[in-house]
């Protein structure tokens, strides 16, 4: 089945200029992004607005950010299943494709509070594990003084002794890591999920992005444990810490926050719209901005509003705002005794 999406601006990364294509997808992928001279049943008018790849949620819990953001109780199989559908379509509406519920089964070890988890333990999580895994920690001090108080380590020494750094780790949270930690993290092949979202409302300090890039420690952003998922606002929040916490206006720029907003490197694929490759990607309004400086204008001037659609696969998801159902498929009504936004 073909697809042609006409008059879209592709946003080039390399160039960084919009380019006026025409983009044909055929059974789920790219087959041409230029100009498209064939006529097919199914076409699009993107009048001009921008198409960029969608953006990747590195780490979200749907239970728990159910849990902090609506209500604060156990939950029932039926209603995780809810739960699991509402939060993807907040996903969806949100621009991403990309990403996993770590309140469910990932291909991916989870760990976390691991100052309460017996050291036997630790031991059979890490020689189970295969391939990537996921460390929720270093948030807080009291969690740090415990690790510290157990082991008379560092906590990236306590990883690091498990044999967890050897299993290419990815630190969810780590605010507290400083200078002597990262050095460690940073002779391993670690990556780092920043919680802008998480962060601000727990009254948590952002991660030091100064000292990530130091140490050429990547990092990715998810929307955590709140049910809140708006990437314009993370990055957004991001620059901003970086210019009035750390007084540092040149650490990172609109095009860089994008790019890392857009990067699906950490679940091991590539986030390109590139001809042979998935048709994922997101389109936003372009008659919303007035900056000369496209990138700057997506993060500064934008917001989740402006996508008019999210693309999975040639498939739209969503169009200005209202969820696609799925052949028919009609989802569960979510109340659970509150009133969802």
């Amino acid at each position: 089945m073909k697809t042609i999406f006409r008059n879209a601006n592709l946003l080039d990364f390399e160039s960084d200029t919009l380019r006026k294509v025409d983009i044909l997808v055929c059974d789920g992928k790219f087959e041409k992004i230029g100009k498209v001279n064939e006529t097919v049943g199914n076409t699009f008018d993107l009048d001009g607005n921008i198409v960029l790849p969608p953006f990747v949620n590195a780490f979200f819990r749907s239970i728990e950010a159910f849990k902090h953001s609506y209500i604060n109780r156990d939950f029932d199989e039926k209603e995780k299943e809810i739960i699991r559908k509402y939060m993807e379509i907040k996903n969806v509406l949100s621009g991403c494709v990309d990403f996993y519920d770590f309140s469910f089964q990932t291909p991916f070890t989870f760990l976390e509070k691991i100052d309460e988890v017996e050291e036997n333990e630790l031991d059979e999580v890490a020689m189970k594990t295969k391939g990537k895994i996921f460390i929720k920690v270093g948030q807080s001090l009291e969690e740090m003084g415990e690790i510290n108080a157990r082991s008379k380590k560092m906590p990236s020494e306590y990883l690091e002794d498990f044999g967890f750094l050897d299993k290419d780790a990815v630190i969810v949270g780590g605010n507290l890591f400083e200078k002597d930690e990262l050095e460690i993290f940073s002779s391993y092949d670690t990556k780092f999920v920043a919680l802008p979202n998480d962060d601000a409302r727990s009254g948590r300090r952002f991660l030091n992005f100064n000292s990530l890039k130091k140490y050429n420690l990547p990092f990715f952003l998810g929307s955590g444990d709140f049910a809140e998922i708006d990437f314009f606002a993370f990055m957004r929040q991001i620059l901003s810490y970086n210019s009035f916490v750390m007084e540092n206006t040149t650490l990172l720029s609109p095009k860089e926050v994008l790019e890392i907003a857009t990067n699906a490197e950490i679940f091991g694929r590539k986030n390109e719209i590139i001809e042979g490759s998935k048709a994922n990607f997101i389109v936003l309004n372009k008659k919303n901005i007035l900056s000369s400086d496209i990138f700057k204008g997506i993060v500064f001037e934008l917001s989740k509003k402006d996508i008019t659609l999210t693309v999975k696969e040639g498939k739209i998801l969503q169009e200005n705002g209202v969820f696609v159902m799925e052949n028919g498929l009609v989802y569960d009504k979510i109340f659970l005794e509150s009133k969802l936004k």
